[in-house]
């Protein structure tokens, strides 16, 4: 074979293959093109898919109240309280009991400032002869790992003189006895506990000039039907029991204010964090030290509206029988401890970016059965379900975080860091928080705290749950048939997501106890009391435990898995319109004519907006296949409650940034239509000045720019 005959061959065969190879990579790349419609086909209809409600009954179904007690039981055998080792132990169980339900979970750790008791030291109330002789001081019992009786971040102090009794120490009990020409300057106070924050209490104390202030739980609203009828035979307070608590208004690291708690943070110098704190001592003592010191008092008897029911003639004073004194003695430190949150989460299959949270504190002041372990079983118990689906192949649309949070009872502290740590990627990711605190309080109703735009969100789970008492088809027809519906307000783990971030809020709660106690919290709340026993009296069979899991689990997978976030968009044009007409009706005058058009010009931006998403929402449901417009309308439906944010906060506390819902300034509980008001309003029923008219003047015109924002964003 010649050179170029041998040549050719070569060529020849290179030929065949180079054809062979392009016949191949043909046939393979046309084998794709062949299918990939059909996998484009498959993929748009997972990402336009509706949420499963098949899933619901899955969730009730596998609901165990075996697994929730044995969780009860654990988490309430020792106290809990936030700082120490056996608060350190509760989280670790915490997490580990995520890992086996088939989360991810992790603990992340914060080094804050607490306050406790001094160890060398007793905290008391005693009286004073005239001599200077101690005939009575109070006692309080306390066993084991359980911290006295006291309120974390009082001052410590040591005060004597008059005693006058406040009432509940509202603003409007001073007012009262000021109308009275009763001076509260240089004398000791002693306040009853509730219809109000105990750090309300201690402020309104001070400002009327008081030296300290003894707090006590008074059987008339703590043990009802008497005391003789109280624990351990009924879930009524006993005549030793007393109210733990903290009385700080300021929320979170009291010296980290606005960032988190971390190793390298920069910390307050001593005196910027006691400008921070409470200014006079505190003390909470039981009913029956309260006698003591009560059966002693001169001056006036009280109003009827302010009488309690121990067995003693009440009298306002100022000072005791014979020249007696009180003694008030306070010793508290701040400490450095170290916290511990524990987040389990689910990764969404679709929106794996958007983020619905489930959150409660897990710290207590002793054994915490009511406050908070009622809703942390509840959370558990979530969390172990959708672990069970999660392992039968379900997974939501979107990623669901279980927040376990510590030092709750310090001033929201493990929540407060988070959000702070956290805060640049929820403002933009965060679906909506669901907070379970103290989840069975009670056996009667459920008390609903909740943002407009969630309320629903409520009604249709509540509505898929039977009614534990069998009356009415479900619990939402019994609810509905005297719904308890509140303002959010303050009080737990929900404020730094609502109030700071503009996160949808929601927070349900069984309450009150049929037919023999109307208040939202238990008798035995933050004492030795309330134990395993306590809860077991007001939930034996853990129905309303188990009622509690469905209605949160069945939330969590409506705002999870819907195409489309659930929000109730109606609901909050008409709080909208009744807010402004409540706002009119106490500032009309001083707003005048010109304003108040511009308030109703607002709020019909608001409506014409909120129509034109209402029905691009309708024709995505009923026919749209596009994924990202859905998604745009979810991100519309997501800045909706941002829009009424102000970044400089609101007047008196600029921690809060939320025209609508945040803690009313008078009592840090509660929630009013505008908290910004509250203290302008003050500002105008006391002085009445050109300047209390600018103030109101400013702070409408935020409301007014906010609504047309709130517009805006619907229609952006």
């Amino acid at each position: 074979m010649t050179s170029r005959e041998y040549k050719k061959v070569i060529w020849t065969a290179l030929l065949i293959l180079l054809a062979f190879i392009i016949g191949v990579l043909i046939g393979y790349f046309s084998r794709t093109i062949v299918f990939q419609p059909d996998s484009r086909t498959k993929l748009l209809d997972k990402l336009n898919r509706e949420g499963d409600n098949r899933i619901t009954q899955k969730l009730f179904d596998k609901i165990d109240t075996g697994q929730i007690d044995n969780n009860l039981r654990i988490l309430t055998g020792k106290p809990r309280l936030a700082g120490t080792e056996n608060n350190r132990e509760s989280g670790d169980f915490v997490h580990r009991r995520f890992l086996q339900y088939g989360l991810l979970s992790e603990t992340i750790d914060y080094n804050v400032t607490l306050s406790y008791p001094d160890k060398t030291a007793d905290n008391y109330v005693s009286v004073i002869e005239e001599d200077g002789t101690e005939t009575f001081k109070t006692v309080a019992i306390v066993e084991g790992d359980e911290v006295q009786p006291y309120n974390a971040f009082s001052p410590s102090g040591n005060v004597m003189g008059n005693l006058v009794f406040v009432n509940y120490a509202r603003e409007s009990d001073f007012q009262k006895l000021k109308s009275m020409n009763l001076s509260c300057s240089g004398t000791i106070v002693i306040a009853k506990y509730g219809k109000g924050f105990r750090g309300n209490k201690v402020k309104n104390a001070y400002e009327a000039g008081a030296v300290g202030i003894i707090l006590y739980s008074d059987p008339g609203d703590y043990s009802p039907s008497g005391t003789n009828s109280t624990y351990p035979n009924t879930v009524f307070l006993p005549n030793d029991g007393a109210q733990r608590g903290n009385i700080v208004l300021n929320k979170g690291d009291q010296s980290t204010p606005g960032y988190p708690a971390k190793e390298y943070s920069y910390r307050l110098r001593e005196h910027e964090l006691n400008s921070r704190l409470p200014k006079i001592p505190c003390l909470p003592i039981s009913f029956s030290n309260a006698y003591s010191l009560l059966s002693l008092m001169t001056g006036d008897q009280v109003p009827d509206e302010w009488k309690g029911s121990l067995n003693i003639t009440y009298r306002i004073g100022p000072g005791l029988t014979n020249k007696r004194k009180i003694n008030l003695k306070v010793s508290n430190t701040l400490e450095y401890r170290r916290i511990f949150n524990v987040i389990g989460k689910i990764k969404g299959e679709l929106e794996p970016d958007r983020y619905v949270m489930l959150g409660n504190h897990r710290d207590a002041w002793v054994y915490g059965s009511i406050d908070p372990m009622s809703g942390t079983i509840v959370m558990m118990e979530t969390a172990r379900v959708f672990g069970q689906l999660l392992k039968e192949g379900w997974r939501p649309r979107r990623s669901v975080l279980f927040c376990s949070w510590d030092a709750e009872e310090f001033g929201l502290v493990g929540s407060f860091e988070w959000v702070e740590d956290n805060s640049k990627w929820l403002t933009s990711q965060a679906v909506a928080y669901i907070n379970v605190d103290s989840a069975v309080s009670g056996n009667d109703t459920i008390h609903l705290k909740t943002v407009p735009l969630l309320q629903k969100v409520f009604e249709d789970a509540s509505d898929k749950v039977p009614d534990p008492y069998g009356k009415y088809n479900s619990v939402y027809e019994a609810w509905s048939s005297h719904p308890r519906l509140y303002k959010m307000g303050g009080g737990s783990d929900h404020v730094p997501f609502l109030a700071g971030l503009g996160i949808p809020s929601m927070y349900p709660k069984y309450s009150y106890l049929k037919d023999i106690w109307d208040s939202t919290s238990t008798p035995l709340y933050h004492s030795r009391y309330e134990n395993y026993h306590a809860f077991k009296m007001i939930d034996p069979e853990l129905k309303f435990a188990k009622t509690m899991t469905s209605i949160i689990s069945e939330s969590i997978r409506n705002l999870a898995d819907s195409r489309i976030i659930p929000f109730d968009i109606d609901r909050y044009l008409e709080y909208i319109s009744n807010a402004v007409e409540e706002l009119l009706n106490h500032f009309g005058q001083v707003v005048g004519p010109k304003m108040e058009e511009w308030i109703h010009r607002s709020v019909n931006a608001f409506h014409v907006s909120a129509a034109r998403l209402k029905s691009i929402i309708a024709a995505i449901n009923n026919d749209n296949d596009d994924p990202l417009y859905a998604r745009q309308v979810n991100d519309k439906l997501l800045w909706l409650e941002r829009t009424f944010l102000i970044g400089e906060g609101l007047p008196g506390n600029s921690m809060y940034k939320h025209l609508l819902h945040s803690p009313d300034s008078a009592n840090y509980y509660g929630g009013v239509t505008f908290p910004g008001l509250g203290g302008i309003t003050q500002c105008i029923d006391i002085q009445n000045t050109t300047e209390c008219h600018m103030e109101i003047h400013k702070h409408v015109a935020k409301i007014i720019q906010r609504i047309f924002d709130a517009s805006k964003t619907l229609d952006s």
